[in-house]
């Protein structure tokens, strides 16, 4: 691993004041959930990998459906760092909810565990992974068509500890946003590099009660997906709040 990121020193005021980097890990989610359970404040972080996987422990004061905003803040973030990073000429999209897509293909996912105790929020880990360095042999086989990375877009490698730095600075800001009440003006950053709405899509996966087709309209103010099922435009508007979303491309 490029030792690079050892040197850290995240530009940032609360993310990061406590951090925690790996070169090999098996999980960065699994380092800060320990490290939650032992007491770590909000803000601390943990950081591994050949690319860029970072565990970002939080403990919001904020009800247990309101959490989920993290995500979309985490997207806008990486959606951000990755447009500076390349060249204009590089499509850099979300996908809904967690995955920020280079040229169509996926080069950043997040997720959000979350641990509730008599329904509060006790803390939630934000995990975000970025494919940073990775060359197209690096990528499995299987995996060649749909994922990419940041040098791959670029045509060079980046310099991590630059990237990571102003990412990190974006994910605060992000979250400040969150914490002061605006999540509506993270959503409208979100909307920005949003391009499902006209997509058909398929919505389904485990915890999925039942399977969804249709074209994309928007996201609403919650974040929640809105799809218009195939048949009648006078069917009902589905509001969908989580699931695997597949898009479907050349089909009636």
């Amino acid at each position: 691993m490029d030792r690079a990121l050892f040197e850290l020193s995240p530009p940032t005021r609360w993310l990061g004041a406590r951090l925690d980097v790996f070169e090999e890990v098996d999980s960065t989610n699994l380092v800060a959930e320990r490290l939650a359970h032992q007491g770590a404040p909000d803000g601390t972080l943990v950081i591994a990998g050949r690319s860029l996987y970072l565990s970002l422990l939080l403990r919001p004061a904020m009800p247990p459906e309101q959490v989920h905003r993290h995500v979309f803040a985490a997207a806008v973030a990486v959606a951000s760092t990755a447009r500076a990073a390349l060249p204009a000429s590089a499509e850099v999209e979300i996908k809904w909810p967690n995955d920020v897509l280079l040229d169509g293909r996926k080069t950043s996912g997040i997720n959000l565990p979350v641990h509730l105790d008599a329904g509060r929020v006790v803390f939630a880990v934000l995990g975000v992974g970025v494919n940073v360095n990775l060359l197209p042999e690096d990528l499995p086989d299987e995996l060649r068509e749909i994922a990419t990375s940041l040098a791959i877009a670029a045509g060079k490698p980046l310099d991590r500890v630059k990237l990571c730095e102003e990412l990190l600075v974006q994910l605060e800001r992000e979250i400040d946003c969150l914490r002061a009440g605006e999540f509506g003006a993270v959503l409208d950053r979100y909307r920005k590099s949003f391009r499902m709405p006209g997509a058909r899509v398929r919505i389904g996966g485990p915890g999925v009660a039942r399977e969804v087709i249709g074209t994309v309209l928007g996201v609403d103010e919650e974040g929640a997906l809105l799809v218009r099922p195939r048949g009648s435009a006078a069917e009902p508007v589905e509001r969908v709040l989580a699931g695997d979303v597949t898009l479907l491309r050349g089909e009636a």
